[in-house]
């Protein structure tokens, strides 16, 4: 996922600018498969497959989330 994202992002000329790839320790999402968390506006992508990559760059383009990807509070193990 990470290396689908970093090479996605490069080839629409985002990367290191717009749009940058990090790998993270735990984000306490075992449940819902991979997960990217998008920041600064705090949400997780839940679920994700390769396939979803250029549509989840495609929201990062337009400001528009994924929503069918999006995980709720429902679905995230939000315990403090």
């Amino acid at each position: 996922m990470y290396r689908a994202l970093k090479e996605e992002l490069a080839a629409r000329g985002l990367a290191k600018l717009e749009a940058r790839v990090c790998t993270s320790s735990c984000l306490d999402q075992c449940a819902t498969g991979v997960t990217v968390l998008v920041e600064p506006d705090h949400f997780f992508y839940g679920r994700v497959r390769v396939a979803d990559v250029p549509e989840i760059v495609d929201g990062l383009v337009t400001g528009e989330p994924v929503k069918r990807l999006v995980l709720t509070a429902d679905h995230c193990n939000l315990s403090e």
